[in-house]
C-alpha cells in the first residue's frame, strides 16, 4: 500500500510526463507537478489529509499564472531579418561598373550581386552603400 507521501510523488511525475509529451501545455502540468511534489512534502511530514490538498491548491494556484507567461516568453520565437533585409545599409564594393541605365556587380560580404543605380555612376574599385532589394538586383548609392 502506498503512503499519501507516495501517492502525490506519483501525481507529479505523471503531470511532469504530461508536460513533455506534444502538443505543448506552456509549463501548465509543471505548475501542478511543483504543486503535488510540495503536497508530497506536506503528506510526508503531517497526518491531517486536508494538509497537503490545500499546499497542492495554493502552490499550483501560485506557480501557474507565474510559469505560463515564463513559458510563453521563453518558446515564442522572435523575428529576425532575412538574409536579403540583413543587405541593406551593408557597403557594397564594385567589381563590375554600375550605371543607373546598365546594371553592374558588386560584392557585398563576400558575395556578388547584381547592382543598380537611381542616380550614381559607379567605377570598378569604389564603394556605396545598399538602400534596397528589388527581386535579384540591390540598389546602391554613395557613401557621404
Amino acid at each position: 500500500m502506498m503512503t499519501p507521501s507516495e501517492i502525490w510523488l506519483v501525481v507529479a511525475v505523471g503531470c511532469v510526463v504530461i508536460e513533455i509529451i506534444p502538443p505543448p501545455t506552456h509549463f501548465f502540468f509543471l505548475g501542478l507537478a511543483l504543486g503535488a511534489l510540495a503536497a508530497s512534502v506536506a503528506a510526508y511530514f503531517s497526518t491531517m489529509a486536508w494538509l497537503p490538498w490545500t499546499v497542492f491548491l495554493v502552490t499550483s494556484v501560485v506557480l501557474i499564472p507565474t510559469l505560463i507567461p515564463l513559458a510563453k516568453f521563453l518558446f515564442t520565437p522572435r523575428p529576425h531579418a532575412s538574409n536579403v533585409d540583413e543587405l541593406i545599409n551593408q557597403k557594397a564594393l564594385v567589381v563590375e561598373p554600375v550605371r543607373p541605365e546598365a546594371p553592374g556587380i558588386v560584392k557585398i560580404v563576400g558575395e556578388d550581386w547584381r547592382a543598380l543605380s537611381e542616380q550614381d555612376s559607379f567605377e570598378k574599385g569604389q564603394w556605396g552603400q545598399v538602400i534596397r532589394v528589388e527581386g535579384t538586383h540591390v540598389i546602391i548609392r554613395r557613401i557621404y
